[in-house]
């Protein structure tokens, strides 16, 4: 127990002081635990772990490619299109908040100090100024990386190194799980063995079915804010609500706010709000009954109140990369919690009377 302790200390002070090297390490291997069960269906082909490496980080490769040809076009039209119609926003908004003026002005005699007619008028000189100010901050913020010298050669070398370790990691994978099981005493792996291939199993479920259930809502929320809503950026808001569902509720709540504030703005209050709460509503309803139920299964087996409680946790230590880990930490210690209790529940202790 003692010299448990001591290496625990000693692995914290390590990955404290190299954290740039560690970080890289810690996501190196959580990529290389999603690919495994991939690599190893290819060596069961008869295939070689390293070829099978190759060919995955080559079709990795050519989709990564092909998406950023898809998307950066589409985006930057997006984001035209948005520019474009912000006179129109404007208008919108006066509209709509005229009738409120109006009522402040004659029962109460406030009035809303926003011209939106002058408003209007600037915004041709704030659009053209745009492209030169972008310009100008990107140029500063181009100087001061560079500028930056051995710190900015060495986060290029530090992020260069991932894909390395994961081809390592992934070509020794079964190799080193082997080698950890040895350390275990062997008078404790009846007990430690089939907690740890539970949470693996728990594990590996939850982050691979995470991220099927979040391509799957991110095409959902874009297709429904196309189609139904049809707001301004749909493809940009529904995918960034899809992939930030990684952290549960985040996702949801980022593209109903902005869909929200997009429909209100090119639209007003219509049917079209409707529309954009309809598609969150409708795409959550099939991801919570349909699914995450066939997908991801009972994999992870915590309550709604216990997944808010780790997020909230997760997020006051570690912020955002808190959240992220927050329910695969909480769904592992309730596996070695439930082990704790079942050990205590048939210790001499609990039976004596």
């Amino acid at each position: 127990m003692r010299w448990g302790v001591i290496i625990v200390v000693v692995l914290g002070l390590l990955t404290w002081l190299l954290w740039p090297v560690a970080s890289m390490l810690i996501a190196a291997t959580a990529i290389a635990y999603v690919l495994d069960p991939l690599v190893d269906r290819f060596e069961r082909r008869g295939r070689s772990r390293e070829i099978a490496i190759v060919v995955i980080f080559l079709v990795g490769l050519v989709l990564l490619g092909g998406l950023l040809a898809l998307v950066i076009p589409a985006l930057t039209s997006q984001v035209a299109t948005l520019a474009g119609n912000i006179p129109g926003y404007l208008a919108t908004a006066a509209a709509d908040l005229r009738p409120a003026r109006e009522w402040l002005q004659t029962t109460f005699n406030v009035d809303i100090p926003w011209n939106t007619e002058e408003l209007q008028a600037q915004v041709p000189d704030l659009v053209r100024s745009i492209s030169p100010a972008t310009q100008a901050t990107l140029k500063d913020y181009a100087l001061k990386v560079l500028s930056g010298g051995w710190g900015l050669v060495l986060n290029v070398f530090n992020l260069a190194l991932l894909p390395i370790f994961v081809f390592y990691l992934l070509r020794d994978w079964d190799r080193i799980i082997a080698r950890v099981t040895t350390w275990i005493p062997p008078r404790h792996r009846p007990l430690v063995e089939p907690i740890a291939r539970e949470i693996d199993a728990r594990l590996s479920g939850f982050i691979r079915g995470q991220i099927t259930v979040c391509l799957l809502l991110a095409v959902m929320y874009s297709l429904g804010l196309w189609l139904v809503a049809r707001i301004d950026l749909p493809f940009l808001v529904g995918g960034l609500a899809g992939l930030l569902f990684l952290v549960p509720y985040l996702g949801t709540a980022f593209g109903i706010v902005l869909g929200t504030a997009l429909a209100l703005l090119k639209f007003g209050l219509d049917w079209h709000l409707l529309g954009v709460w309809g598609t969150f509503g409708v795409a959550q309803a099939l991801e919570g009954y349909v699914i995450t139920p066939r997908i991801v299964g009972n994999n992870v087996g915590l309550s709604p109140l216990v997944v808010i409680v780790a997020l909230v946790a997760g997020g006051s230590l570690l912020g955002i990369w808190g959240m992220l880990v927050a329910i695969p930490v909480a769904a592992s210690l309730s596996v070695i919690l439930r082990a704790i209790v079942v050990q205590y529940s048939g210790s001499q202790f609990f039976r004596e009377r």
